[in-house]
């Protein structure tokens, strides 16, 4: 494999050194589960399983420790084995402080960059981020 693709393997694994840094309380799971959380009201803890595709007992863990830092609140369904999750709004103020960070930091690494470049790398960075989506659709239909 080209040491090229894994230049967007390291940047990623750079911006979590950063925010370790920065005092961040979350891992990449607990962020990525708390940002999908804010974008669905009562969503079922099975929903999540699917999309962070880890096992149910991982995603329970990260719920709790969610639930326990005030981030978001659970709430059993009629037959209790389902769980409904919802941001609290301290979750979503914690999710935009997550997001302002990350635009920061990218600002940062286009600082150097001129506009007809930038415009070009996102038009191929929404194409790829397109392509691994219809990826992972596909891997789900199988």
């Amino acid at each position: 494999m080209d040491n090229k693709y894994r230049y967007l393997t390291k940047i990623v694994r750079n911006m979590r050194l950063e925010k370790i840094r920065e005092g961040d309380l979350l891992n990449e799971n607990e962020r990525e589960a708390l940002r999908y959380i804010t974008k669905h009201d009562n969503l079922i803890l099975n929903d999540l399983v699917w999309y962070l595709n880890v096992n149910k007992a991982l995603v329970t863990r990260i719920c709790k420790k969610l639930a326990s830092l005030g981030l978001i609140s659970m709430t059993e369904g009629i037959d209790k084995r389902t769980k409904f999750l919802n941001a609290t709004d301290e979750g979503r103020s914690y999710k935009e402080s997550i997001q302002s960070f990350e635009i920061k930091y990218y600002e940062s690494l286009f600082k150097n960059i001129n506009k007809d470049e930038l415009e070009i790398f996102f038009n191929v960075l929404e194409k790829v981020y397109i392509e691994s989506k219809r990826i992972r659709k596909e891997a789900r239909m199988k």
